[in-house]
Parts: C-alpha cells; sequence; structure tokens
C-alpha cells in the first residue's frame, strides 16, 4: 500500500457543517467530494478522516451517532468507489486538553505509525485553523478549503496554509499536481 494519504477533516470539508452534525438525518454530503475522494484514492492516496465532535464531549450526541454518521459515510462514498481508510474521531470536549484533538497531530502520528505514512507525502484538507495546524505540527502540506468555516478562517490570517482552494475538488486537483 502507497505511503501517502490525505487527511481530511469532515464538517465543513466532506459535508455540509450543520454545527453539532449528531445524527444521519443531518448528513448533507457535499457534492463534490466523492469526486474528489476518488481522484485521490486513484491516484494512490490512502483517505483518512480527522474529526473533533465535541458535541459527544458536550452531551449533544453519542459516540454511536457519530459512529452511524460515519457508516453513512461509508456507504455513499462507496457508491462513489471510495473507501476511507479510518475515521480518527476526538470525542472531548475543548476544555478537557486531551491529546486528540486538532490542532494537536496525535491522530495523524497515530496514523502514520499504522499505516506506514510518510507524512512529508501526505496533506490535511481542512476549514479551521486548527485543521491547518495539525496537518503543520505533524509535517504535512496543508490545504484550506472555503466551504463550511474556511471563508471566516482565511479572513482571520491566523495560518497560513500551503493552498487555499474553493473547494475540496479544486484541493485534490492542487495535491495531484504536486506529485
Amino acid at each position: 500500500m502507497s505511503n501517502r494519504a490525505v487527511f481530511l477533516d469532515r464538517d465543513g470539508v466532506l459535508m455540509v457543517d450543520t454545527n453539532y452534525v449528531g445524527h444521519v438525518d443531518r448528513v448533507v454530503i457535499l457534492a463534490e467530494a466523492p469526486v474528489a475522494l476518488r481522484r485521490l484514492q486513484d491516484a494512490g492516496y490512502r483517505l483518512f478522516v480527522v474529526t473533533n465532535q465535541s458535541g459527544v464531549g458536550r452531551g449533544y450526541f453519542t459516540r454511536e451517532a457519530v459512529e452511524e454518521i460515519h457508516t453513512l459515510l461509508d456507504q455513499k462514498f462507496a457508491t462513489a468507489g471510495v473507501k476511507i481508510d479510518r475515521y480518527y474521531v476526538c470525542p472531548h470536549h475543548p476544555e478537557d486538553n486531551c491529546e486528540c484533538r486538532k490542532p494537536k497531530p496525535k491522530s495523524l502520528l497515530d496514523a502514520a505509525a499504522e499505516y506506514g505514512l510518510d507524512l512529508a507525502q501526505c496533506f490535511m484538507i481542512g476549514d479551521r485553523a486548527s485543521d491547518i495546524q495539525c496537518g503543520q505540527s505533524a509535517g504535512t502540506r496543508t490545504v484550506l478549503v472555503l466551504t463550511g468555516a474556511g471563508q471566516t478562517t482565511l479572513a482571520k490570517g491566523e495560518v497560513k496554509p500551503n493552498f487555499v482552494a474553493t473547494d475540496i475538488i479544486t484541493a485534490a486537483d492542487w495535491i495531484l499536481r504536486q506529485r
């Protein structure tokens, strides 16, 4: 298998961020996501979702609800021939100061160790400063998408990603040109 991967934030990147998505009925996959993921996968990139789900820690929904959403995503992406290698979920409240919450890079470092990834050959796509900081801390190249909270993140100027993309398909195209 490949030692290259793309790490993806979930809400705002793969699906519409409707604020604490805790039920499958609220999942709306961004139309370009399956196509973008298929392009990346076909080019030899492994795909990992890295998501902070503080709604679990806040008591808004359960870890099982998060897993149901990921099962639904797997089913929807499978129709496009896409397989997510693994979901890394931080279920903690931000004040818990855990090691798995982005911007800390633990999930990316764990994936690198578990799957033999070369993080210098990997990318992190996200719409928030914490996504970009996570990728940078792990040694990946980073892409800020302007979907989800991306416009606000860009306007704040808190991070300097390697690339700013209008959406995930533009992000995938840029990644594929980096080879």
